[in-house]
């Protein structure tokens, strides 16, 4: 069992004592000794019930089981908590409620559950409209009542559980039909009847490999597992981009855990931002990535800068969808993208920009490949949007060439550029834009 908290009176206690201090009052005025000692009596007796609570502890062993086992962003989650008594004293009626990282639950969302010394009882949770990300549920608070109703005392079962929610994807269904991407299978096959199974050309086993390109006869041969490396590379891939710069988003802005109990300075540095337009473009990557898997082939997740997000192929949806989990604006730069390819179409989906990123954005465009830019607008209040404006370097001061572009300058630029821009907020249905709008038919 985890730490307990102080016993306090319940409002029924609260109105017990109450009760009892007003006998005694009524008592000394009356001058009548019975009342004053009745009255002593239900405060006495309040105390020392209350008092006793803390003596009273609730071993119990929490499981947590989640419907279904990983969350999607913006949807509903059914958590189930299984208590166990571990010891033999614990038995009896408690309220639990779960703390939770994206929410709180109220006093009255607390569950009633039944401790039997040696069964598990169960309480039943649902969380609405679930944040993307990598949440830490729990730990489980109980709080033991007093037979009589008059006093509680709330202790933190140990323990915690990791639930993962992965952005949206929605089923478009034109990835196997799409003339830009329908390479992938095309080789895929043309491949396989070329002999592909007894390719020689291999190297050891990587995590986040495919199974399908294992190579049992070298893997046999070498006592390790080995995958083709000549179908790695031969499998068609597209450039998915993704804008992840705080700045260019109008409406990102600070969060924090309900729970927290940090100090403003401290917990000033480690606040995360969040962004309902940034969810939107999440959702778009995602779906494209895995309509392009459809096709047959890999997509490769980067940042204007070239930084690698994640990447899909056919066979590591839930590998992808996990790692967009845990994707944040303004997220640390890590490993550069491999360089695009020949051919390779582009999909980018980004708001406000940078100069740099931006520029950086027209080059990352392949000689001969399509290149598609969804632009979004924040779907802001009546009166609200983002204009030009500084950015602000690492030395604290602003550069007045050094701004952010506006979502309506970044659309002109790419075309411009060459590039065929969609221009959309974050409103708009994700799977009617992509159907609508022909960004897997370039």
């Amino acid at each position: 069992m985890g730490r307990g908290g102080v016993p306090r009176p319940t409002g029924r206690g609260v109105g017990v004592l109450a009760a009892g201090v007003l006998v005694v009052l009524v008592g000394w005025l009356l001058q009548a000794p019975a009342l004053v000692f009745a009255g002593t009596t239900l405060v006495v007796l309040i105390v020392a019930v209350t008092i006793s609570l803390l003596f009273r502890t609730a071993d119990v062993r929490v499981t947590r089981r989640f419907t279904p086992d990983r969350g999607v962003a913006g949807w509903s989650a059914v958590e189930t908590v299984a208590v166990l008594p571990r010891g033999g004293r614990t038995s009896g009626t408690v309220r639990v409620r779960e703390q939770l990282p994206f929410g709180r639950l109220s006093d009255a969302e607390a569950a009633a559950v039944l401790l039997v010394p040696g069964r598990a009882s169960s309480a039943v949770f649902r969380h609405h409209d679930l944040p993307r990300g990598r949440h830490r549920i729990g730990p489980l608070h109980v709080d033991l009542v007093e037979s009589y109703g008059v006093a509680r005392r709330r202790v933190v079962a140990s323990g915690v559980a990791e639930f993962v929610v992965v952005p949206e994807v929605v089923e478009v269904g034109l990835g196997r039909e799409s003339r830009a991407l329908g390479d992938g299978s095309r080789r895929q096959r043309e491949h396989s009847l070329a002999g592909g199974e007894d390719d020689p050309v291999t190297r050891e086993y990587r995590r986040g490999d495919p199974m399908r390109r294992v190579h049992w006869k070298a893997t046999a041969r070498h006592g390790e597992l080995m995958v083709r490396q000549e179908e790695q590379h031969g499998l068609p891939s597209a450039r998915v981009v993704i804008a992840v710069a705080a700045e260019g988003w109008p409406d990102a802005r600070p969060t924090l855990p309900p729970t927290s109990r940090v100090g403003v300075r401290a917990a000033t540095a480690a606040i995360p931002l969040v962004s309902d337009a940034f969810e939107w473009a999440v959702s778009f990557a995602a779906t494209v990535a895995v309509e392009v898997g459809h096709a047959g082939s890999a997509t490769v997740l980067t940042t204007p800068g070239g930084t690698l997000v994640a990447r899909h192929d056919p066979d590591s949806t839930t590998m992808f969808l996990d790692d967009l989990a845990d994707l944040r604006l303004d997220d640390a730069p890590g490993a550069p993208a491999p360089a695009p390819s020949p051919r390779e179409p582009v999909v980018a989906v980004v708001s406000g920009l940078g100069r740099p990123d931006l520029d950086l954005l027209v080059a990352s465009r392949a000689p001969g490949s399509s290149a598609v830019a969804v632009v979004v607008t924040a779907a802001l209040p009546l009166g609200a949007g983002l204009t030009s404006r500084p950015t602000r370097p690492a030395d604290g001061r602003a550069r007045a060439d050094d701004r952010v572009l506006a979502p309506d300058e970044v659309a002109g630029a790419l075309r411009d550029s060459g590039w065929r821009v969609v221009e959309t907020d974050s409103s708009v249905d994700v799977g009617r834009l992509i159907t609508t709008s022909g960004v897997l038919d370039d």
